[in-house]
């Protein structure tokens, strides 16, 4: 079998997401979608934005993946385009390790080995392990080995009202329907310790809250907010500090007794290398969307070798990067909780034939082979603003 075409779909919906609470209208940048929530400097979009990518082979097998490009999508579909898809046509995409490393390879020695062109990479990489599960007739999760688990326990990310008492009702209303609740902060330490508190109260003793700093606070203030976490029983502290500062994260691990978790900004197993062996996480959250299946997996075996848990990031996603995500997870050893995207499932789910559910707290995996869905192209072609494709 070999690869026939590489399709790559810029995806936006005007569904926005949204800081948590949208509390702050944000600064647009001139000329674009895109605008900043003061404190922070990221950039979110007035949409949700992914890139999709479609492998097609000789014996009519089609693959999905996802790379997870909430900003700038077009950018995947030029490394696709220009770099990634040539580079595996007319190979054999069942051969997903090889496959990895003619992608990896391609600009490795010029520093290319993160970012755009690792996501990129990602999303060809899942699409290939999409392929290679339908030629076997198994399911994702079945070719890394067996499903562990049929459903994920899941967590919501971000509460949208506009006021902490709603926020409060908001999160209440989560945990009686089973889910666990990551509120996004980073504002103020101060103010965010106590709507932490108010959360807890609101949601009960046994509920599963977390928290997401959004890499908002000094060494200093994530230390102080990190004891009002541990009293209010939080699961997680994720992203509490500059993501460059992996000697920071390793203190803050030292001095709390709540789990830091970290991983969304790390692509590869070698960046979360120094963090896992440096003890600078207690939990590891690699984005399938930014690693790819195999790579995802490899990160996940290193945490394990290091007796830390995996709780998978999404961000912005649509239903192929929830479908590959679950699949992964499901066949993970040291698989602790799901982040979930009720908004995006909402806004995504119309893409393929057979929705994904979750309800009553978690996540159903699919069952069929591959990802275990069902793309309907056209209806890809019609959310897309943009497109590239390569063929023999």
């Amino acid at each position: 079998m070999r690869i026939t075409k590489v399709s790559a779909y810029a995806v936006k919906s005007r569904t926005a997401y949204a800081m948590s609470g949208a509390v702050r209208p944000g600064e647009q940048l001139p000329g674009t979608d895109y605008r900043r929530f003061a404190p922070h400097r990221q950039l979110y979009s007035d949409r949700s934005e992914a890139a999709l990518v479609r492998v097609e082979t000789d014996e009519g097998l089609v693959g999905w993946g996802e790379a997870q490009a909430p900003i700038g999508p077009e950018v995947v579909l030029t490394a696709v385009e220009k770099v990634l898809g040539p580079t595996v046509l007319g190979l054999d995409p069942c051969a997903t390790t090889a496959r990895y490393l003619d992608m990896y390879e391609t600009l490795r020695v010029r520093g290319q080995i993160g970012g755009f062109q690792q996501d990129a990479i990602a999303a060809i990489d899942t699409a290939l392990w999409d392929v290679r599960g339908q030629a076997c007739g198994l399911s994702v999760a079945e070719l890394l080995g067996g499903r562990l688990r049929d459903t994920l326990p899941v967590y919501v990310t971000g509460l949208r009202e506009k006021s902490p008492d709603g926020r409060r009702a908001e999160a209440a209303d989560w945990a009686a329907r089973g889910f666990g609740v990551k509120p996004c902060m980073g504002f103020d330490a101060r103010a965010d310790g106590a709507e932490v508190v108010g959360l807890r109260e609101a949601m009960g003793d046994d509920a599963f809250l977390a928290v997401d700093g959004m890499w908002g606070y000094s060494l200093p203030q994530a230390r102080s907010l990190g004891r009002v976490l541990e009293r209010a029983g939080v699961a997680f502290f994720e992203s509490p500090i500059a993501p460059e500062d992996v000697e920071g994260h390793r203190v803050l691990t030292s001095v709390l007794d709540i789990p830091v978790a970290v991983g969304e900004p790390l692509r590869t197993r070698h960046q979360f290398l120094p963090w896992l062996t440096g003890r600078a996480m207690d939990i590891a959250q690699p984005d399938l969307m930014r690693n790819g299946v195999g790579e995802t997996v490899a990160i996940a075996t290193l945490a394990a070798a290091h007796h830390i848990p995996v709780a998978l990031h999404t961000g912005v996603v649509t239903v192929v990067g929830m479908a590959a995500s679950w699949q992964v997870a499901a066949a993970l050893p040291n698989f602790a909780v799901q982040e979930f995207q009720p908004v995006m499932l909402e806004t995504f789910n119309p893409l393929v034939d057979q929705p994904l559910t979750v309800a009553d707290g978690v996540a159903h995996v699919p069952t069929g082979p591959g990802l275990g869905i069902d793309v309907d192209t056209e209806r890809v072609e019609r959310m897309s603003t943009s497109r590239v494709e390569l063929g023999l």
